[in-house]
């Protein structure tokens, strides 16, 4: 077994000795995870794209979604991986993970007409695991490293996310137009995927806002609202989300540097 699946399940025997966590509701290993990949969106601010999604867009030779899948196949604590999709997706995003070798993907469902709900499809289908780690799909340079220490995070501390210290001075406009003061950039983090939570508790959380009709911008607005401080993991300035043409610029580069770097 590998050593990063060792720490993950040893971090969650030792919160489970001081928070008394139960078991997978299948009575299974509680330390199994699964991956819910957020594939459901528009692709409207990339403008016109080959296949119409921004996610079959090469990079560096394979496909953005091929990358993103990969990452997570390649991570010893993730059991299984949930593929969330447009409807119109569904097929050939199937017919994508199969030509990449992507054997830990058990099922590709239904996204819904919010992020939420799309996400809450995915968790729902996740029946089999006691933990997942959401993540969006237009993210293609996680490393399995980061995914890995995310793991552990949330078995310790109950739920996780990845992020970078924000590094830009930042400022606060209410009108759009001026400056009304600087924020201390030092407190500041920028969310990243994934984001790992109990399966059952993300589940209710995110029927919760269902039920209420907000729509959160991530998971961890929803932990921190109702369970309290989300436990932050260090991520990578690589972990870049392809929304533009010019994130696409930006993650080839930030590839090309990471191939240079690879004996």
């Amino acid at each position: 077994m590998d050593v990063r699946k060792l720490r993950f399940e040893a971090a969650l025997l030792k919160r489970r000795a001081t928070h008394k966590l139960m078991n997978s509701p299948t009575g299974d290993s509680p330390a199994r995870a699964a991956a819910v990949i957020v594939a459901a969106g528009s692709s409207r601010r990339m403008g016109e794209v080959a296949g119409g999604s921004k996610l079959l867009i090469p990079l560096g030779g394979e496909p953005v979604l091929a990358r993103t899948l990969r990452a997570f196949e390649e991570t010893p604590g993730v059991d299984e991986v949930i593929l969330v999709a447009r409807e119109e997706d569904i097929d050939r995003f199937r017919a994508l993970a199969e030509e990449a070798s992507i054997n830990k993907l058990t099922a590709v469902v239904s996204g819904g007409a919010t992020r939420s709900e799309s996400v809450c499809n995915g968790v729902t289908r996740a029946a089999d695991c006691a933990w997942v780690a959401v993540h969006d799909a237009a993210r293609p340079l996680i490393s399995p490293e980061i995914i890995s220490r995310a793991l552990e995070a949330a078995a310790e501390e109950g739920a996780a996310l990845v992020a970078i210290p924000a590094k830009d001075t930042l400022k606060e406009s209410s009108d759009g137009a001026h400056a009304e003061r600087t924020i201390d950039r030092a407190r500041i983090w920028i969310a990243q995927t994934p984001q790992v939570f109990p399966r059952s508790e993300l589940l209710e959380l995110l029927e919760l806002a269902r039920s209420s009709e907000t729509e959160p911008t991530d998971e961890s607005v929803l932990w921190e609202e109702q369970r309290g401080p989300v436990a932050i993991v260090r991520g990578e300035e690589s972990n870049v989300k392809i929304t533009t043409p010019g994130d696409v610029a930006l993650a080839e580069a930030w590839l090309a540097v990471s191939n240079q770097e690879t004996p």
